[in-house]
């Protein structure tokens, strides 16, 4: 409960100082008694405790002056009474005793008081009418270096001849004096004493100009950070704002009124317990905890993100600031972020591979005709930006002409992406290739760029295009004529500018003619083709190869094997490797480790490479005894490729047979088990790179 009554001084002098002890006696029993807060306000909106005397007197209260009492608590009405009857009185006192407690009180009053001149960081000098001292504090001792007891009682002229305290007395008016005192210059700040509109003396504040100084080169300092904190928040491109514990915003940046479309003016001020008293800011005030990643809807469509962090000041909150992005800018951030972390991601898998590339065309080993030949087409290719088909055997090296082709291209700076689409199941592929939004099928978790995103503005290699399945030709077809695409479960259409060099080693035209692969493909595919020869065709490449693949191995492998012999030579010249490229490095690789010596010999390589044929693993012939059954040789050809190739995939590609031909055999003879996982890890650990 709250109660107030105004009151009239009546008393002649007004509330002097042993009145006013009287008033504080008086309120404090009331306080006591009825378990108030007692409090005075003038007319002029001062607003005191009425149970401080240095409050209660600093008012200056004179005959006339009215006074509104005030009080909190259960019994406020009786004790504003009884107060404002006590104000309004002659302060009549009731006795000897109360003399005594007033005077107690006056004490109590005067010893706070020189508490109060004793710890002033200022020098206080207080002259009477005749301007004699009265009061000289601890700082008015060292910039006068004169003790209190040699200044008290003298008149201040007598060390003091500058002071003016003669003029400033009898003029009534202050004065302000910049002055050379023994302790160094001062800045003096004279102000009469007036009682009863009679001038009674001088109060002088003395202020070291040195403390001065320092208080303006720090207020200087502050002010420059302000300025600086202040430019930073008008320039960053985040929202933010400031509301103080109240929840009234007192400050919102530039970005803050373009992200929300509301101006300055008409958000400062507001109170966000109406505008918002769920929102994030609200929370984080009552909660005293921050709030991340808050969502919330503006009234201009926008949908943002909010940080909010309380402001703690001495253990109570003082405030809170507000951070704030539109989601829309956030998103671009993401998907540059996505985009550039799966690129770098796969550039980090193909990191170690394209360091040993050799470089451009001057790294592809061999002189033969036909390899000069297919390199002068593909040099001439690497200017343009047509379509490339790079057709050969497996082993042959399509890789690693893409990939020189790549390097002499204008691209060559942007990335070169490889797909194996022999290696990706099909469901699958259209995700590798183009990329998936979240959610788009189980276990979609996040956006995923595709190949042809990852390899914008520079060269993807598609291997092993004969082995796609018709619906994704039809896919890729589009790319290939609108340089364009949607990611699987996506809307948005992505254009992309990418160089297309696909390499195959089935027979295409053959394809073409059975129905497995698109003729409107094949035409797109065959702008400039690069035919790679088999290595049987180039024997006079084999020694070069293997004397580059046995110094290159033996340093990887760390042995000490330097050269081939001749016979063991001869054997590789005169071998048909069925496996090209890739298998006379496997040759290689097999022979540097069985060597006994610093040279390769015969004896060192595969029985089937010495005698020129090819090893049989069981396989029967028409020469092996008695002829068999058409079925004993498929299935026994059919066990050898899957436990070589190690799936039906590649056994497939190995028979020159469709993926759904080889399956359907190996059912047939129960060849589904265990020889392609056993011959698969074998091929897996004997496999060339």
């Amino acid at each position: 409960m709250t109660y107030n009554k105004p009151a009239v001084i009546q008393h002649g002098r007004g509330v002097h100082a042993r009145v006013a002890a009287m008033v504080v006696k008086k309120a404090t029993e009331l306080a006591r008694s009825y378990g108030v807060e007692l409090e005075l306000e003038t007319a002029d909106g001062r607003r005191v405790p009425a149970t401080s005397m240095l409050a209660v007197l600093g008012l200056n209260l004179r005959q006339g002056a009215v006074l509104n009492v005030s009080a909190r608590g259960d019994g406020a009405q009786a004790a504003v009474e009884e107060l404002a009857l006590f104000l309004q009185s002659d302060f009549a006192t009731d006795g000897q005793a109360s003399l005594s407690q007033v005077d107690e009180l006056l004490d109590e009053t005067t010893l706070t008081a020189e508490q109060i001149f004793t710890s002033m960081a200022a020098g206080l000098v207080v002259t009477d009418a005749r301007d004699r001292v009265v009061v000289f504090n601890p700082a008015a001792e060292r910039l006068f270096r004169l003790p209190a007891r040699m200044a008290l009682g003298r008149p201040a002229g007598e060390f003091w001849p500058e002071a003016a305290l003669e003029v400033v007395r009898v003029s009534g008016q202050p004065a302000t004096r910049h002055l050379e005192l023994p302790g160094g210059a001062v800045l003096a700040t004279l102000t009469p004493i007036r009682l009863a509109g009679e001038s009674q003396g001088v109060v002088t504040l003395l202020e070291d100009i040195s403390r001065v100084e320092q208080l303006a080169g720090e207020l200087r300092a502050v002010k420059e950070l302000k300025e600086r904190l202040q430019l930073i928040l008008d320039t960053v491109h985040d929202g933010i704002s400031v509301v103080d514990k109240d929840g009234v915003i007192t400050y919102v940046n530039p970005a803050y009124e373009e992200i929300v479309g509301q101006r300055r003016s008409d958000l400062v001020g507001k109170n966000i317990f109406v505008l918002s008293p769920h929102g994030a800011r609200a929370r984080a005030l009552k909660s005293g905890e921050k709030v991340l990643g808050a969502l919330t809807h503006k009234p201009n469509g926008r949908t943002l993100v909010a940080n909010v962090s309380p402001i703690w000041v001495e253990g109570e909150i003082c405030g809170a600031v507000s951070v704030v992005k539109d989601v829309s800018e956030v998103e671009k951030l993401a998907e540059h972020l996505h985009k550039v972390m799966a690129r770098a991601e796969y550039l980090e898998q193909e990191l170690s591979r394209a360091r040993e590339l050799p470089a451009a065309f001057q790294g592809i080993i061999g002189s033969s005709g036909a390899l000069r030949e297919a390199l002068a087409v593909a040099q001439k290719a690497a200017a343009s930006t047509s379509t490339v088909l790079i057709r050969g055997e497996s082993g042959t090296g399509k890789e690693l002409v893409a990939r020189a082709l790549h390097a002499a291209s204008p691209r060559a700076k942007k990335p070169f992406v490889r797909v194996n689409c022999a290696a990706i199941p099909g469901p699958l592929l259209e995700s590798e290739l183009f990329g998936h939004e979240k959610g788009a099928f189980t276990g979609a978790w996040q956006r995923r760029h595709g190949r042809f995103e990852l390899a914008d503005g520079g060269t993807i290699f598609l291997d092993e295009i004969g082995d796609m399945e018709p619906p994704m030709q039809a896919k890729l077809l589009r790319v290939l004529q609108e340089r364009e695409f949607e990611r699987v479960g996506g809307e948005t259409t992505i254009k992309v500018d990418v160089r297309i060099i696909a390499a195959t080693n089935r027979n295409l035209e053959e394809m073409v003619r059975t129905g497995r692969f698109r003729e409107d493909l094949y035409w797109r595919l065959n702008v400039i083709t690069i035919f790679l020869p088999p290595l049987r065709e180039r024997r006079e490449d084999i020694p070069r190869l293997a004397e580059y693949f046995l110094t290159k191995l033996a340093k990887q492998l760390g042995k000490d094997v330097r050269g081939i012999a001749p016979e063991a030579m001869a054997c590789l010249e005169k071998y048909s490797w069925p496996g090209n490229v890739r298998e006379l490095e496997n040759v290689i690789e097999r022979a540097v480790n069985l060597a006994e010596g610093t040279i390769i010999t015969a004896a060192d390589l595969p029985a089937y490479v010495r005698e020129g044929g090819i090893p049989s693993e069981g396989v029967p012939t028409a020469e092996d005894g008695p002829l068999l059954p058409f079925a004993a040789y498929e299935k026994a050809i059919l066990a050898r490729a899957l436990k070589e190739c190690g799936s039906f995939r590649a056994a497939a590609r190995a028979l020159g047979l469709d993926h759904k031909t080889v399956a359907a055999r190996a059912r047939k003879y129960h060849l589904t088990g265990g020889q392609a996982r056993e011959g698969g890890r074998r091929m897996r650990a004997a496999r060339p790179l």
